[in-house]
């Protein structure tokens, strides 16, 4: 659908905007959470057959991160 891609990459552009003005400085974690709330629908333009490596994509890295390095979380 035509408005929710307009709805992810203007989420993206205000990304973009909040990186390049320094925003992100400060507290990283709850500085980006509410973006992510816009960001989150983009995964419903991903094509369905893909959906499986999509999920493998994002938890393989997560997965990683929390068990090779030490993290606090």
């Amino acid at each position: 659908d035509g408005r929710l891609a307009l709805l992810v990459l203007a989420a993206l552009v205000a990304l973009l905007a909040a990186d390049l003005s320094g925003m992100s400085k400060a507290e990283t974690e709850r500085i980006w959470q509410p973006f992510l709330l816009w960001l989150l629908p983009g995964a419903a333009l991903l094509p369905r057959r893909g959906v499986r490596w999509w999920l493998v994509a994002s938890a393989v890295p997560a997965l990683l991160v929390n068990h090779l390095l030490w993290t606090g979380w």
